[in-house]
């Protein structure tokens, strides 16, 4: 098992529960500003560089950069199809798109500079395209049943990934790894259950929050 499937398989689950519970306590915008954080990058990296030295963390640092163009477009193409359309067709578009792109953006040899200026003109579409949404003012709390199957729906779906990864060619691996299985498994349960707003509300609030993290990539790739 790699270290970043191990990561993915403790935090993926720790990070949904604490997310369900922020967004059941507070609202949909808080959970969404918690995702924007590097929850499963930062100690990613900080392992890999105590591990294998600052070349390979820089390198990692540029590869999250490039990945976190694909999550903008996953956002912008979920958001925009939970408008109007139920969560199993909305989550299917939103594969598509972070995928196609994924695997575009993979084929792109960005410079450091070349890719934080690609990252700053996406960012700055989608936010200016976002589509206009009801802003939710109710806080919704899942059953207690629907806890448990969401950690395990999250476990399922990493390892899913990782096992097609697997099989196939690096270009399509590097599309694989950039799909965001945390914000698709609580996005699923809740815009099934509580309707759109809610979902499009974190969405909103996950890219409005991203250049944190694209701030400390940036910063890793030109200290290290």
């Amino acid at each position: 098992m790699t270290l970043l499937l191990a990561l993915k398989l403790f935090l993926a689950p720790l990070f949904v529960w604490i997310i369900s519970l922020l967004q059941g306590r507070y609202s949909a915008r808080m959970g969404g500003l918690f995702l924007g954080l590097p929850l499963t990058t930062g100690p990613f990296l900080l392992i890999v560089g105590l591990q294998e030295g600052r070349s390979f963390a820089k390198t990692a640092a540029h590869g999250v950069l490039v990945g976190q163009l694909s999550l903008i477009v996953f956002c912008f193409a979920y958001a925009l199809a939970a408008g109007k359309l139920r969560w199993d067709k909305s989550i299917a578009i939103a594969t598509v798109a972070v995928w196609i792109s994924g695997y575009i953006f993979n084929l792109i040899n960005f410079s450091d500079l070349g890719v934080i200026l690609t990252l700053f003109f996406v960012w700055a579409i989608a936010l200016g395209l976002f589509p206009s949404y009801e802003k939710p003012t109710d806080k919704v709390t899942a059953p207690k049943w629907e806890l448990p199957v969401r950690l395990i729906t999250a476990v399922l779906l990493i390892l899913a990934l990782t096992g097609a990864a697997n099989i196939l060619g690096s270009r399509v691996s590097g599309a694989l790894s950039t799909y965001p299985t945390i914000i698709t498994v609580l996005g699923a349960f809740s815009h099934r259950r509580n309707g759109p707003k809610h979902l499009i509300a974190t969405l909103h609030a996950l890219i409005q929050a991203l250049p944190i993290t694209s701030v400390i990539m940036i910063g890793l790739t030109f200290l290290l």
